[in-house]
């Protein structure tokens, strides 16, 4: 499977979430606004200051389909491994990785270690080999992955391998940054080397939903998720504009509140600000089954 990356720079990139575990971005709100923020919002300053858009993927779209605790959760291309911890904590799954860096799958592995996992549940495999075929096919009872598809030149072909692992019945989540609109804008600004490793093709509802095959899964959801998020971007090492991102980081902890505080948990979904697009469905459905709605009202934008 030919990719719009190498492997130099996702060992540059789990190194980089290396060096940050001890100082993760959002662990604690920046200094500036926190009086105010307290005054404003108490014992709801951690909650509201957090990223709108994880709010938004974690409360009204996960929430709403995960499975029973005890079931397995596989993500392809795992590191730093967060997401997963979260996933066990939050909804009682058992999570396993694929993980084709091996700076990567180290980082994994010392994340589980540190939440009390087991992190011999993180595997250093190529995804697309046919030993991961044969120790993972019709495995797992979700199988999820974040920020992944969009590195290929054929990512139907990368989702269909997703199916393959999962088990009849289980849950796909896939999720892809939108670079499109102000998102595309912003990171020519700030880091445009990023833009060739991407597959801006798929970044529209439209062509996103065309990448799940309806005969082998069935939709849940398809949409935009968040309003709008600084925290997409980021800046080359060195570069002259870091100090701006910074700036910028600190705005979106205000932004955050008052999206939280403006529009609750409805959002603003849209295709020109909104950071991710998600897709939920269930493999293997034998017969034709209506369309739950959609987790955002009127979220099939162009």
């Amino acid at each position: 499977m030919h990719g719009l990356t190498g492997m130099d720079h996702w060992d540059a990139v789990h190194a980089s979430e290396r060096a940050q575990v001890a100082r993760p971005r959002e662990a604690t709100p920046v200094r500036w606004p926190r009086r105010t923020l307290e005054r404003l919002l108490g014992s709801r300053l951690r909650e509201y200051v957090s990223s709108y858009d994880e709010h938004q993927l974690w409360s009204r779209v996960y929430r709403r389909h995960m499975p029973r605790p005890g079931a397995t959760v596989l993500e392809i291309g795992s590191a730093p491994g967060e997401h997963l911890a979260r996933l066990s904590r939050g909804f009682g799954l058992v999570p396993w990785g694929i993980e084709y860096s091996g700076t990567g799958a180290e980082l994994n592995r010392a994340t589980f270690a540190a939440g009390g996992l087991d992190p011999a549940h993180v595997i250093q495999m190529d995804f697309f080999s046919d030993e991961c075929l044969r120790l993972c096919r019709d495995r797992f009872d979700v199988v999820v992955s974040r920020g992944f598809v969009e590195h290929f030149e054929d990512p139907a072909r990368v989702v269909d391998r997703h199916l393959e692992l999962l088990k009849p019945g289980g849950l796909l989540i896939v999720t892809i940054p939108n670079l499109r609109g102000v998102n595309g804008a912003l990171t020519r600004l700030f880091h445009p080397e990023l833009i060739p490793m991407h597959n801006l093709g798929i970044m529209t509802m439209a062509s996103f939903a065309r990448l799940f095959d309806a005969a082998r899964v069935r939709r849940l959801a398809c949409a935009y998720v968040g309003t709008f998020s600084f925290y997409l971007f980021s800046v080359k090492a060195g570069s002259r504009l870091a100090p701006l991102l910074r700036v910028c980081m600190r705005l979106q902890t205000m932004l955050n509140v008052l999206f939280r505080l403006c529009l609750g948990d409805g959002g603003a979904e849209n295709g020109f600000t909104s950071p991710q697009l998600v897709f939920i469905g269930i493999k293997g459905v034998l017969r034709r089954t209506p369309l739950e709605p959609l987790p955002f009202p009127d979220a099939r934008g162009r």
